[in-house]
């Protein structure tokens, strides 16, 4: 018997129709959620892989009102962006930049 690789958390327990809208359409592209997590701003839904070119889209075209970010990384944070709205957020990890050559 197969079984799912983990539980996908409960999309309900976000209160923005917007944001869950996005992971849905996320999940139903191939991706999963990794977990949903209390931060101080927002309860945040964290996905596995990166936000696709083409969901992006779609979101900007849906929900032109939401707040986009993108954060470059730190040494204590992976680099991620994803939307937030109403205390709710979503987001997606993005590839580490290689620094500078510096001469």
């Amino acid at each position: 018997m197969a079984y799912p690789p983990q539980d996908t958390p409960d999309l309900s327990r976000i209160g923005s129709p917007a944001i869950r809208w996005i992971a849905e359409r996320a999940v139903e592209g191939g991706n999963e959620v990794v977990s949903l997590a209390e931060w101080t701003k927002a309860l945040v839904v964290h996905m596995r892989t990166g936000l696709t070119p083409e969901l992006k889209a779609e979101v900007e075209a849906r929900y032109p009102q939401l707040n986009y970010y993108i954060e470059p990384g730190s040494p204590h944070n992976e680099p991620d962006e994803g939307y937030l709205e109403d205390g709710f957020a979503i987001s997606f990890p993005r590839p580490r930049m290689a620094p500078d050559n510096q001469d």
